[in-house]
């Protein structure tokens, strides 16, 4: 089960390097990629509540197959189309759409895996090792992603990632999971009915959906226009596809770090507020690019900003999972993924004309100073800095 979820992750992070240049090329406009980033951020929202029901109703191995094998379908065809040349904008829209319908279904299911198979007083630990091994191998994925477009162009770069979901598949047919049956909450008809319990489930944590809805800002506000406008930046300024994959391999570097640490600490007294307070680090990168800063430099705050989102992504899972009723724990992490990640779409249709209009630095810039400052009044919140009840974690 361990290498189908890393594999999977080290596939996904073939995807910001292979798509983005893939759409650069073919349109050669960073509007039109913000349309094809949206368009996937889009579907795979809509399809994460029905993810989190299939992940609490259904066998989560089904569910997990089901969405690797969707998305080894849109590698094929994003990679023979590329390679014959007869792709188009309306064809990267559509698969890019296919690709976030099927990471709907993922997300909630591979969260709720882990706590079926390890004791709560290990699951912290147990997050830092999925999560660890798959930032481990991510290091190399959009550097290698970078010189696999720079040196054989996207379609290429498609194929490898093709072949990798390919392995995530295998791995994952070979697990024989126990077969326990479904809470009968769970198994009830009535989708709406089910829904409405996670979400009364989810308002119950106070500290929860607090960071959901900064996480929400930070998506909208940051991560959306660096994923769209980096990519540009470092094709003018930084020497282009290689320049950006060694970026991104830098925040994955530095997320090995952070999970490691995290899985290996005394637990935080308030977990909530380190969560809070990391946020500005991780917008580093943004700060960097926003600020002309060279390529070392920016690789530098990358490196950080990675070892503060895996820090943070550990005590944030491991919370949520020790918090969260077992029975309801895909739809309350899909209901959070929904609301993490609902500022997506907008920054990713916004960010290209925004961009055009005041200028892709001054966005940036904008949006780390902006979550600087609302990181510094959440942390003065008393639900954030609150100890969360239980201690899942354990000193070395």
């Amino acid at each position: 089960m361990l290498l189908a979820l890393v594999a999977s992750g080290v596939a996904d992070g073939f995807l910001p390097v292979a798509l983005s240049f893939a759409v650069l090329r073919v349109t050669g406009s960073t509007g039109r990629l913000g349309l094809v980033l949206a368009t996937q951020s889009i579907l795979g929202l809509l399809l994460t509540l029905a993810g989190g029901l299939a992940g609490d109703r259904f066998a989560r191995k089904r569910v997990l197959t089901a969405s690797l094998s969707a998305r080894l379908a849109v590698a094929v065809v994003l990679a023979a189309t590329l390679l014959t040349g007869s792709a188009s904008f309306a064809l990267l829209i559509v698969m890019s759409g296919i690709y976030g319908c099927a990471d709907g279904f993922y997300g909630p299911a591979s969260t709720a895996m882990l706590p079926e198979v390890v004791p709560r007083d290990q699951l912290a630990r147990a997050n830092a090792l999925v999560g660890g091994s798959t930032s481990a191998l991510r290091v190399a994925a959009p550097g290698a992603a970078g010189v696999v477009v720079a040196g054989l162009g996207t379609g290429a770069a498609f194929v490898v990632q093709a072949a990798i979901l390919a392995t995530a598949v295998g791995c994952l047919a070979v697990v024989r999971p126990s077969a326990g049956p479904r809470p009968a909450e769970a198994r009830s008809p009535g989708p709406l009915a089910q829904l409405r319990a996670g979400w009364k489930e989810f308002v119950r944590i106070r500290w929860l959906w607090l960071l959901t809805s900064q996480w929400t800002a930070f998506s909208l506000i940051v991560l959306s226009p660096l994923a769209v406008l980096g990519p540009a930046i470092a094709l003018r300024d930084l020497g282009g596809p290689a320049s950006w994959g060694l970026i991104n391999s830098c925040l994955a570097f530095g997320a090995i770090g952070g999970q490691v640490v995290a899985g290996r600490i005394t637990a935080p007294r308030r977990p909530a507020l380190v969560v809070v307070c990391l946020v500005p680090v991780i917008a580093g990168e943004a700060l960097a690019l926003g600020l002309g800063a060279s390529l070392a430099v920016v690789a530098l705050a990358t490196v950080g900003a990675g070892a503060a989102f895996g820090f943070q992504t550990v005590l944030f899972a491991t919370a949520m999972q020790t918090a969260v009723q077992p029975a309801m724990l895909s739809r309350v992490a899909a209901i959070d993924l929904l609301g993490s990640e609902g500022g997506q779409p907008v920054g990713y249709a916004l960010a290209g004309p925004i961009g055009a209009a005041a200028g892709a630095h001054l966005v940036l810039v904008t949006g780390a100073v902006v979550m600087f400052a609302g990181s510094v009044a959440f942390a003065f919140l008393p639900s954030l800095r609150a100890q969360i009840p239980g201690d899942p974690w354990q000193p070395t």
